[in-house]
């Protein structure tokens, strides 16, 4: 059975389809048309993946790098077969330290008992 990826269950819950996704960030950017934003995200889109392919880098000020890193040969199963796979690029997203940091206190601090291992039983 082929995989199926999780965001195929989420489309009937609607949560962000194309068209409520130019709408919501047309609105965002002070109510543009959502044709315009469509252009301008699509245009960045581009941008982004030209730099990739030239540089191999991209820094993006607010959100982070993107970066193009080889993974190492590897054995994986192909099908019933246990194979090398070569050398790949992969494609890694590293945050700016100030959105991780935003990310990270929106989880709050760890509890008691997820830092220390439980007691032992007596």
């Amino acid at each position: 059975m082929p995989y199926v990826s999780p965001t195929k269950y989420l489309k009937k819950k609607e949560l962000l389809n194309s068209k409520r996704f130019y709408r919501l960030l047309s609105a965002q950017t002070n109510f543009i048309d959502p044709d315009t934003t469509m252009l301008f995200y699509v245009g960045m889109a581009m941008l982004i993946t030209d730099e990739l392919r030239k540089h191999n880098f991209v820094r993006l000020p607010i959100l982070g790098d993107f970066c193009l890193v080889e993974q190492k040969p590897r054995v994986a199963w192909l099908g019933k077969l246990q194979a090398v796979i070569g050398t790949r690029e992969v494609l890694k997203f590293y945050p700016n330290y100030h959105l991780r940091r935003y990310f990270n206190k929106r989880q709050g601090f760890p509890r008691y008992g997820e830092i220390l291992p439980p007691k032992p039983i007596e």
